[in-house]
């Protein structure tokens, strides 16, 4: 059970809606996570010391140079989007760096990355990378997304776009890796303890965004 319950928390992937097999159904796909999807979000994170805007990542990316993946090429964001014939979400950091409010909410409407590297369950699991987007913040940042969308499609109309898009949420690595390293956390916890910690939040937050997407 607990090894189990580790290897979900490790790499949470739930599609909502529609499979693979639907993909032409699909017109979004809204990610939440840790560096396996971010694609770009840290670049935007002054403090942070987790960044992948530097050779040698990207070398195999279109342009071949780095663009804050944590990856040579293309990361699972990538080929979700790809399998779905969609581009891929653009991280929510560099659409509301732009500051035009007419765009933003034309590329929320298509999918955004709230993903960062260094994230976890809990807000103080990113404290050895100075800064990330932990999935509380990421949660948040979703909500002013549905907050825009909202004033800008209606109810009704986001209500059907969100019943057919996909969230994609990736996280959990980051929590374990700190729970091993920390001994004050292995004092206080059973690693069984700690995972349903971990699975408890991660309900939490889901259920915000559930939530949110079936009572536009």
């Amino acid at each position: 059970m607990g090894f189990k319950a580790l290897l979900v928390c490790s790499f949470v992937l739930f599609f909502y809606s529609y499979g693979f097999s639907m993909a032409q159904m699909v017109p979004a796909v809204y990610v939440f996570g840790d560096s396996l999807v971010d694609v770009g979000n840290n670049n935007y994170l002054t403090l942070s010391i987790a960044k992948a805007n530097h050779r040698h990542y990207g070398i195999d990316f279109l342009n071949h140079k780095p663009t804050g993946r944590f990856s040579n090429g293309k990361n699972a964001a990538d080929f979700i989007g790809e399998k779905l014939g969609l581009a891929t979400s653009p991280p929510y950091l560099s659409l509301i760096s732009k500051g035009n409010k007419n765009e933003n909410n034309a590329s929320f409407i298509n999918g955004v990355s709230f993903a960062s590297a260094g994230a976890g369950i809990f807000d103080g699991t990113d404290e050895r990378y100075r800064q990330s987007l932990p999935l509380t913040k990421q949660v948040n940042y979703y909500t002013n997304v549905y907050e825009e969308l909202i004033r800008e499609v209606g109810a009704s109309a986001l209500q059907k776009h969100l019943s057919k898009s996909i969230f994609a949420v990736v996280i959990g690595n980051n929590d374990l890796f700190g729970y091993f390293e920390s001994s004050e956390l292995r004092k206080k916890n059973t690693p069984q303890q700690y995972v349903d910690s971990m699975l408890f939040s991660l309900k939490l937050q889901l259920q915000v965004t559930t939530h949110k997407s079936s009572s536009c």
